[in-house]
């Protein structure tokens, strides 16, 4: 009893100060190679205990051109994103950036990134699939490609199941190519799982490395099972912006789990 006092009488609650840090913005852009579609989200970060939803800029200029040529697309505003449906990127060394009237001038340059295009998809069962422990049902689809033997390549596999993407969060998957250059890859999709009759259109995207890094960070950060405080994903922007800027080539296919 006399223990139980003593431990009570030294309780102290101590309130600490954590900062507001200022706010960076955060610009999201993805071209695919052989289309003309672009769209790009310009957003501010928020505090890590106050995220609410990400506020919008609209306040930008926004530019896209190849290489070695005077003539630049000038994106325009939407409701959420700047799009431009008239850019094609095939082959080219791509230079895009962003004016903000706070004088921010952000820049990046990305080469499209070679297209590895899907073999096939398969339909298996898992004996152990975490993500279903039921076992009811449950599928795994297998996504199989030739992997080019010459360079470091990467990729990153998304799935859209009966019209509803399946690829953010926990369930994002990034993989590389380093100790398995010019291998045959049989790879199951061991970020979710399937269920009977099931539509699943599955993306094979290769992307470049600073694209990879940001979405491996981006899924630590997500998982959280790394034990590191709470941060940034990588960016590939000069001066503080966050975000990527990916140009890249996308191969898809779709299979009905039967």
């Amino acid at each position: 009893m006399l223990a139980i006092a003593l431990l009570n009488s030294c309780t102290k609650v101590i309130d600490i100060n954590l900062n507001e840090a200022d706010p960076k913005i955060v610009i999201e852009a993805e071209l695919v190679s052989g289309t003309q579609d672009f769209m790009v989200k310009i957003t501010k970060t928020s505090d890590f205990f106050n995220p609410g939803q990400p506020v919008t800029i609209v306040d930008a200029a926004v530019f896209l051109k190849k290489a070695r040529t005077t003539n630049r697309s000038t994106l325009r505003m939407t409701a959420t994103a700047f799009t431009s449906s008239k850019f094609h990127g095939d082959g080219k060394h791509i230079l895009f950036s962003v004016r903000h009237r706070r004088g921010k001038n952000l820049r990046s340059d990305r080469f499209p990134s070679q297209n590895v295009p899907l073999d096939s998809l398969t339909v298996g069962v898992p004996e152990n699939n975490p993500f279903n422990p039921s076992g009811a049902d449950s599928f795994e689809i297998v996504v199989n490609y030739q992997d080019p033997q010459d360079d470091l390549n990467f990729y990153r596999i998304k799935s859209t199941v009966n019209g509803i993407p399946r690829s953010e969060g926990v369930k994002l998957l990034v993989i590389e190519d380093r100790y398995s250059a010019g291998a045959y890859f049989t790879l199951p999709i061991f970020t979710d799982s399937y269920e009977l009759n099931d539509s699943v259109e599955v993306e094979l995207v290769s992307m470049s490395r600073a694209m990879f890094d940001y979405f491996t960070t981006l899924a630590l950060l997500v998982d959280g099972s790394g034990g590191a405080a709470p941060t940034n994903p990588s960016s590939n922007w000069s001066g503080d912006a966050l975000g990527y800027f990916g140009a890249f080539s996308v191969s898809k296919q779709t299979i009905l789990v039967r």
